[in-house]
């Protein structure tokens, strides 16, 4: 391939479903290590659970401050590989599924990625996202482990995201 035809591929991008439990935060190391520098990436936030309603306990408005108040925790404490990515947030008062869906579509996405937890069998039962995403995501959805080793882009083979993560220099402040 040409320097010239490279130069004009659009940069992947990877929608991924963030809540900031764990395993989110792993699903966001892989994809920003996947990705690569110049990647996209669309953390999206959904400010109701599936197969319920919004909450009538808070306002729109304070589920999108509290959604914000994640990304910039996870931008504060979160894997050195972020920095280098086209990063952008979403915020849906739609249920998980249908921000997602909506999202990889709007923004051309090459896949959604989830982190995924193992769940007793009520769970089941009632539906997972992994399950719905698959029955109508127009794109390829990747579910993270909660057990996965994330690798750091460039680092050492066997050595996970938060052992390299470690050794990096802190590029942000905490809050005080």
């Amino acid at each position: 391939m040409s320097g010239a035809r490279a130069a004009k591929e659009p940069a992947r991008c990877l929608v991924l479903g963030y809540d900031g439990s764990d395993s989110s935060r792993l699903a966001v190391s892989w994809a920003a290590n996947e990705l690569g520098p110049g990647g996209r990436l669309v953390l999206v936030r959904s400010g109701r659970a599936l197969h319920a309603p919004a909450s009538p306990l808070s306002s729109a408005q304070e589920r999108a401050r509290v959604g914000q108040a994640m990304f910039d925790e996870l931008l504060l404490d979160g894997d050195a590989a972020l920095l280098d990515l086209e990063l952008t947030s979403e915020i849906s008062e739609n249920d998980p599924v249908s921000a997602l869906v909506e999202s990889a579509t709007r923004n051309e996405a090459d896949a959604i990625v989830i982190g995924c937890e193992s769940h007793g069998p009520l769970h089941r039962a009632v539906g997972v996202l992994t399950n719905e995403l698959l029955a109508h995501s127009p794109v390829p959805v990747i579910a993270i482990p909660a057990a996965a080793k994330v690798r750091r882009r460039g680092a050492p083979a066997g050595e996970p995201a938060q052992a390299a993560k470690a050794r990096a220099p802190r590029r942000a402040a905490r809050r005080s």
